[in-house]
Formats: C-alpha cells, sequence, structure tokens
C-alpha cells in the first residue's frame, strides 16, 4: 500500500513537471474554483442533496390549514398549528426549513411588516447561496483557455527543437509534445467537473428560491385570513 502511494505521489509529480509552466496556473484556477463550489455547498447544507425539497411548503401548508374532523370543524387552534409547524420544520432542518421557520415567526410577531421584511430577507438569502457562484465560472471557462495556452508554448518548444536539431531526436520532440497534451489535458479535466457541479448547483439555488418565495406567499395568506378573522371579531 506505501509503495502504490509513492509512485502515484511520483506519478503526480512527473505530469506535473512535463506540463511546463501553465499547470500552475492550471491547478490555482482548479482549486478556486472548487473552493468557492464546495463553500456554495456548505452553505445550503443538506438540502442540496434531499429529494423532498418540493414537498416542503406543501407539508407546512397542511399543518398550518388544519386538518377537518368527522364534524367538519378544524381540528387544534391557530396558535397551536403554528406550533406544531414550527416543531417540524425545525425537526427536518435545512436551508428551506430555516427559512421557512422564521418567515413564521416574523409573521407571528409583527404581520404588517411581514411583507416587506421578507422581501428584503429572501434578497439576502439568495444572495447568500449565490456568493461566489460566478468566480466557479469563471475558473471553469479560465482552466481550458490556460491549458489551450499550454498547448501552444508546446507546441512552440517542439518547433524551436525542430530548427535547431531537426526531426533527428525524437526525445526532444516529445517533451515539447507532452507538454501540449497534458496540459490541454490538465485543463479539460478542471473545467468539465467545475461546469456540471456548477449547472447541479445553479439547479437546487433555482429550486430553492422558487420554494422560498412558494412558502412565504402560503404563511402571508394564512397570517392574512388571521388577521382578518380577528378584525371581524367583536
Amino acid at each position: 500500500m506505501t509503495n502504490t502511494y509513492y509512485i502515484f505521489i511520483e506519478s503526480l509529480r512527473n505530469t506535473y513537471e512535463a506540463g511546463g509552466v501553465v499547470m500552475l496556473p492550471i491547478l490555482l484556477a482548479g482549486v478556486v474554483g472548487f473552493y468557492f463550489l464546495f463553500a456554495s455547498w456548505l452553505r445550503i447544507g443538506s438540502d442540496f442533496f434531499r429529494k423532498d425539497i418540493t414537498k416542503v411548503v406543501k407539508r407546512m401548508q397542511y399543518n398550518l390549514t388544519g386538518e377537518k374532523n368527522a364534524a367538519g370543524t378544524e381540528s387544534g387552534s391557530d396558535e397551536q398549528r403554528i406550533r406544531a409547524t414550527l416543531t417540524n420544520l425545525r425537526k427536518r432542518g435545512g436551508f428551506l426549513s430555516r427559512e421557512l421557520s422564521y418567515a413564521i415567526e416574523v409573521a407571528q410577531k409583527n404581520y404588517d411588516e411581514f411583507r416587506d421584511y421578507m422581501q428584503v430577507r429572501m434578497m439576502k438569502s439568495v444572495r447568500y447561496m449565490e456568493q461566489g457562484n460566478h468566480i466557479v465560472m469563471v475558473m471553469a471557462a479560465a482552466a481550458p483557455l490556460l491549458g489551450l495556452l499550454g498547448t501552444v508554448t508546446g507546441m512552440v518548444s517542439t518547433f524551436e527543437v525542430i530548427t535547431l536539431y531537426g526531426n533527428q531526436n525524437p526525445v526532444l520532440m516529445a517533451d515539447g509534445i507532452s507538454e501540449a497534451l497534458i496540459s490541454t489535458q490538465s485543463g479539460l479535466l478542471i473545467a468539465f467537473p467545475l461546469t456540471l457541479l456548477k449547472q447541479r448547483l445553479d439547479e437546487r439555488i433555482e429550486i430553492l428560491k422558487q420554494e422560498m418565495e412558494l412558502g412565504a406567499t402560503v404563511i402571508d395568506n394564512f397570517f392574512a385570513v388571521r388577521a382578518g378573522q380577528r378584525h371581524c371579531e367583536p
């Protein structure tokens, strides 16, 4: 196992050296890109992988509305349903549940300021999830371009060898060709997963954004009806 580990490390070192001067910026592009990508994953948390993301608002609406018993009357008071909804959201956990439970708490304390406050809150939440995502796209676009630059420098080195020694020294020519191919390969290996994972991240952020807006609407409607019923009371 130890020998395999050292052979793997030595292979990576040889590949890095054979790739030429552009290997360092390619690796830096990959490190920066994956850093911001994983940082976004951590900010979203478990909701990035959960499959029930589109069911959270439906469950919340069901809990807030309340079931009807055999007599046709709703079971539980508004306060009981709100507490039960908050308990279920906190038990589930995740980014979306946290934002919805916070929205319910805000509406419960001061419904008159709920809409304006939640618009600002949702803008900040979306900005929080998207923080640094543009850098991921920049790094995904820069990596293959740096690989192409390595292709050019490798071919230039190859032609310089041909100019000096002709085509009688294939060993020296192979260094330039390997530099061209390895740098191109490295750039594509960085760009391909970054692009795919960034697409997945954008889709999940869009779903969370839509569910937050839908959840805020459900909460707004519930507390609007609740406020109207209070004003109608003698």
